[in-house]
């Protein structure tokens, strides 16, 4: 039972996100490598706060230390192809 909830938030995290944010087509292989990356990272730390919200990048920069090693390489392999750093990161 607890998987299918699990399950099921994560296809509503992708669905928002989706609904939330330019197609991945006009992001870049690097947003979409954060999303496939990111996703229970998100569960974990910032469960509840609207995925395309700023409040959720905020909540990122604050746990970065926390982050999986695959989430916190996406996170680098994006702010390296917006020419910032995650200190120059827009919260």
């Amino acid at each position: 039972m607890t998987i299918r909830i699990l399950a099921l938030t994560g296809l509503a995290l992708v669905g928002a996100l989706a609904m939330t944010q330019p197609s991945t087509a006009q992001e870049g292989p690097e947003m979409e490598a954060m999303r496939a990356s990111c996703g229970s990272d998100y569960l974990r730390l910032c469960a509840g706060m609207n995925p395309g919200g700023p409040e959720v990048k905020a909540c990122f920069k604050r746990n970065r230390p926390n982050l999986s090693e695959g989430c916190s390489s996406a996170i680098a392999a994006y702010e390296r192809s917006r020419g910032r750093s995650s200190d120059d990161a827009e919260d």
